[in-house]
């Protein structure tokens, strides 16, 4: 622990707690030296909340105008996603004078009798003219979980925990509002009685924390992207402490097939998604088919045989799809090319791999749908529903990124590594001849990647390509200034007089 201060959980790890990898989980719980990885997630959230707290610096009902010029030293697509969410917080609590109060919880709350530090942040607590207290979470970004009742995400939770002496025992209003859809849930929290439960969900979640970091074991996988923890990793017997050389990047870059693809199609749409993690403001493609054709896969290898017929016509009937239909042919052609008498080392898994010298160090995770071993190969598969786009996977960025991930794996089995791309729609005749990396490939590809990865911290101006064809795709073209195609956000905008999607849960 850093100067003897005690270990500390967020509502992250709290929510983690029973899947992380153990090695990860104990050093981010006992704050153990790692690689800087800068937050700016923050800047959205901080530009928002002080023009909110000057908003309410006063007993007064909040106005369109209170945010005004928000964000202005930010980049263009995060102001749009600041006026989106000013618009939303004027329709959501538009009718309440509130004053805000500072509740000084932007440190850590320590916990003695838990031995334990409760990170997290605590948005806004505002009181009305009658001393009613609320505490305000908000989500600006992609992905929230949208629950029925606020209590039951891990960051309102701790919030409310946090704000437990500001509280007292009279009830709280608890408010969660997504700010970029407009969502919101609230209901009263009755302190007195419901503080115990929340206090009795943490002490539940802190003894799973501390039984997985008793004896941690490290594992390989999607948490490597990320962790700062990489040195003396078993893991990743390279791996080392790295600082960052500007604050704009991670000490260590996480590269992934789809990251990768993003930069080299258009360098701003990477720093909008992959670094400032602004919410996408226009579709980019239909993706449900083939992630419904993916877990239909999963289910159908870990529940029994692809080879099955009858199982897979159950398989289709358990999730809702018709048989004799083309996710059928789909799954029939998949049983034509799925390996027999192989051993299943995986379905849908993330490997990871560290690269440090010569720098600047990077670590790669590819998920892979399938990896069997067969006949003295490790033969790793990626599933496709589309239509075939790589004539060549030798020279195919994902496959030639997947191949120097598994190459450790394929070695220490003492396995051929064969990269195969298996396309599953009837329309498709022929699968691209498959990738079987040797020694030189392996060389070539990590020096790609470097570079890459060099390139990623020389860019300092990270402009749009602002291609008519890679525009009308990209999932920023309605709020970024470099865009060829004019667009508008699928952000939803309702009308002052319109009900917003706001549901009050009972206490």
């Amino acid at each position: 622990m850093n100067g003897g201060s005690l270990p500390k959980v967020t509502p992250y790890l709290l929510r983690r707690a029973d899947t992380m990898c153990e090695r990860r989980l104990a050093k981010t719980f006992a704050g153990d030296e790692a690689s800087p990885d800068p937050v700016h997630r923050s800047r959205l959230r901080d530009a928002f909340l002080a023009a909110a707290k000057d908003a309410h610096a006063e007993l007064r009902r909040p106005e369109i105008g209170d945010f005004a010029g928000i964000g202005s030293d930010l980049e263009p697509e995060e102001r749009a996603v600041l006026g989106q969410a000013a618009h939303w917080y004027v329709q959501l609590f538009g009718d309440r004078a509130v004053r805000y109060e500072d509740h000084d919880l932007d440190t850590p709350t320590a916990s003695p009798a838990r031995a334990v530090r409760v990170g997290g942040w605590v948005d806004l607590a505002v009181v009305d003219a009658d001393g009613a207290r609320e505490l305000r979470q908000f989500s600006l970004w992609d992905g929230a979980r949208v629950p029925s009742d606020p209590l039951e995400l891990e960051a309102v939770r701790t919030a409310v925990l946090r704000l437990t002496k500001w509280a007292d025992d009279g009830p709280l209003r608890v408010v969660w509002a997504d700010l970029v859809s407009g969502i919101a849930r609230e209901r009263v929290v009755d302190m007195g009685r419901e503080r115990v439960e929340l206090a009795a969900w943490l002490d539940e979640r802190l003894q799973i924390v501390r039984e997985r970091t008793r004896e941690p074991v490290a594992g390989n996988g999607d948490d490597c992207r990320g962790c700062g923890f990489v040195a003396a990793c078993p893991e990743h017997p390279s791996g080392a402490h790295y600082g960052n050389r500007r604050d704009f990047l991670p000490g260590i870059v996480s590269i992934t097939p789809t990251g990768l693809d993003t930069w080299q199609r258009c360098r701003r749409d990477w720093r909008n998604a992959y670094v400032l993690s602004i919410p996408s403001s226009d579709h980019s493609g239909n993706t449900v088919h083939g992630q419904q054709v993916h877990d239909l896969l999963r289910f159908i290898h870990r529940s029994g045989s692809c080879q099955d017929d009858a199982h897979i016509r159950d398989a289709l009937e358990a999730n809702g799809f018709e048989p004799d239909t083309r996710v059928h042919a789909e799954l029939t052609n998949h049983a034509r090319r799925c390996p027999t008498n192989a051993v299943a080392l995986g379905h849908e898994i993330t490997r990871a791999r560290f690269h440090r010298k010569p720098m600047p160090p990077f670590m790669v995770t590819a998920r892979l749908d399938a990896i069997w071993e067969h006949d003295g190969i490790l033969d790793a598969r990626d599933y496709k529903t589309g239509q075939v786009w790589s004539e060549q996977l030798s020279l195919d960025r994902q496959a030639r990124l997947q191949a120097w991930v598994l190459a450790p794996l394929a070695h220490e089995r003492g396995l051929h590594l064969r990269i195969a791309f298996e396309h599953l729609s009837p329309d498709v005749d022929e699968d691209p001849e498959p990738f079987e990396p040797d020694a030189d490939d392996l060389d070539a590809i990590e020096e790609e990647l470097r570079a890459t990865v060099e390139a990623m911290r020389a860019e300092t101006e990270h402009r749009g390509v602002a291609d008519p064809e890679v525009c009308r795709t990209c999932r920023y073209r309605s709020i970024c200034p470099d865009s060829a195609v004019a667009s508008e956000p699928i952000w939803p905008m309702v009308d002052p007089e319109d009900a917003p999607d706001s549901e009050a849960a009972s206490a």
